[in-house]
């Protein structure tokens, strides 16, 4: 049974209406987001368990990715080469740049999870999901969700009844737009890069033009 739209899905995002500006399409390695779109101000938590303004990262290019732990396939390669990137940067380009990982999971991704995760995966930069004690929580992360352009279908077990500590059935898969979405030091997305067209040089080519626009 597929569930559509919040709090437990959203399926086939829309594009929202928002500022652009100007570019030229093809200009990156990756799929240029033409026009290019502004990325709304939003809050969420990390795996501190810490309240993350994105208002902290503005002025830096973003290199963001969406993930949930429990993903079975390209999640942790996700992981394992933003790490990768990262450290292909000098020093100079690693301080402005900011990477953050955004989870399509809040039901299961709590903060002690993607603590757990990033301790796996062996990075540091933050991990970001959201309260689900209430809708308006879980509207924040979708709002993200929406804003990125990320489709999401979550999909219960016919016979799944029990429940998880983070309020949900335990027995779900899930499907997303997987990847990264650079964003410029303006704070509009530029770039998007997917399993389809994944190449980790390039994207940090397109991470460095975007650093020195």
């Amino acid at each position: 049974m597929s569930i559509r739209l919040a709090p437990f899905a959203v399926v086939v995002m829309l594009l929202v209406t928002g500022c652009v500006t100007p570019s030229d399409p093809d200009l990156y390695h990756g799929v240029d987001i033409f026009p290019a779109k502004k990325t709304l101000q939003f809050n969420l938590i990390d795996d501190t368990n810490s309240e993350f303004n994105s208002s902290s990262i503005e002025g830096s290019v973003w290199v963001v990715g969406f993930v949930f732990t429990n993903c079975p396939d390209f999640c942790s390669t996700v992981t394992t080469e933003m790490k990768e990137i990262q450290d292909s940067l000098t020093d100079w380009e690693r301080r402005n740049t900011s990477f953050i990982s955004i989870t399509v999971d809040p039901w299961r991704d709590g903060p002690m999870l993607l603590t757990q995760y990033k301790e796996i995966m062996n990075v540091t930069w933050p991990h970001l999901t959201t309260n689900i004690d209430s809708e308006n929580n879980l509207s924040r992360i979708e709002d993200v969700w929406t804003n990125f352009e990320i489709g999401l279908v979550l999909t219960e077990s016919q016979n799944s009844t029990s429940t998880s500590g983070r309020g949900h059935t335990v027995y779900y898969s899930i499907e997303h737009t997987n990847g990264v979405v650079l964003v410029d030091a303006n704070g509009f997305q530029q770039v998007q890069w997917t399993e389809d067209n994944w190449n980790t040089t390039l994207i940090v080519e397109d991470v460095r033009m975007l650093l020195n626009d």
